[in-house]
C-alpha cells in the first residue's frame, strides 16, 4: 500500500470504524462498497466534527495543519486528535445503531408528515427488526414438508436468497395442528418465496 494512502486511512479510521459497524448491525449486508466508502468519509467527518466542538467547548486546543503529510512524508502532529477520535467514533457509531434499530429518523419524519414510507429496508428487516409484541411470536409454516414450525424469535437473517429465523421455545405441529415434538432452539432457513410467517398474537381481549 502506498505511505501516503496508509496515512490518509489512518486519518479516516474513526469513519471506518463506525461505517463498518453501521454495515454490520444496522444497514446489514447488502451495503455495497462505494455506499461503505461514502459512509466511511460521512461518519469520520461527522466524528472529527463533534470531537473538535466539544473539545474546543472545553477548552481543548487542537493542532490545525496545512497539509496531512509532511515532507518527508510523515503524518503531521495529528495523533491525539486521531486517538480521541478512535474510541469517540465507537461511540458514535452505538448511538447511531440505537436511532436505526428504533427508527428515530423515520418516526420523526412520519410524526410531521413528511413521509409514511419506513426506509430503505424491505418489510421482511422492518418487521422483525420492531420492538412490538405481535412479532415476537411467530408460526412458519412449510406446505412442502407438511409442518408448521411455531416459538418465539430470537435472531433473524437473510441473504438474497434465503430467509432464516432462529426461534427459541420452539414446537413443530402437523399441518393438522397435531404436535410433533418440541425444541429449546430451533433453526430454519427457507428461500424467499418458500417463507410463509404468520403472527399468530392478537392482543388482550376485552
Amino acid at each position: 500500500m502506498n505511505h501516503a494512502l496508509a496515512q490518509l486511512a489512518l486519518i479516516f479510521l474513526p469513519g471506518i470504524i463506525w461505517a463498518n459497524l453501521d454495515a454490520i448491525y444496522g444497514s446489514g449486508p447488502r451495503v455495497d462498497k462505494p455506499t461503505l466508502a461514502l459512509n466511511s468519509f460521512l461518519f469520520g467527518i461527522t466524528t472529527y466534527t463533534l470531537v473538535y466542538a466539544i473539545g474546543s467547548a472545553c477548552g481543548y486546543e487542537f493542532t490545525y495543519p496545512t497539509s496531512i503529510i509532511s515532507e518527508e512524508g510523515a503524518l503531521v502532529d495529528f495523533a491525539d486528535e486521531i486517538l480521541i477520535s478512535v474510541p469517540a467514533s465507537i461511540i458514535l457509531a452505538t448511538i447511531w445503531l440505537y436511532m436505526v434499530r428504533f427508527r428515530v429518523i423515520m418516526k420523526f419524519f412520519n410524526c410531521i408528515g413528511a413521509t409514511r414510507r419506513f426506509g430503505l429496508e424491505d418489510v421482511w428487516s422492518f418487521t422483525f427488526n420492531s420492538n412490538q409484541s405481535h412479532v415476537e411470536y411467530v408460526d412458519v409454516r412449510d406446505p412442502e414438508r407438511g409442518f408448521i414450525y411455531s416459538g418465539y424469535v430470537n435472531a433473524y437473517s437473510e441473504t438474497e436468497e434465503f430467509r432464516e429465523l432462529l426461534l427459541f421455545d420452539a414446537r413443530i405441529y402437523t399441518s393438522e395442528g397435531d404436535e410433533v415434538t418440541e425444541a429449546p432452539h430451533l433453526y430454519l432457513s427457507m428461500s424467499k418465496d418458500r417463507m410463509w410467517v404468520e403472527f399468530p398474537y392478537r392482543g388482550n381481549k376485552e
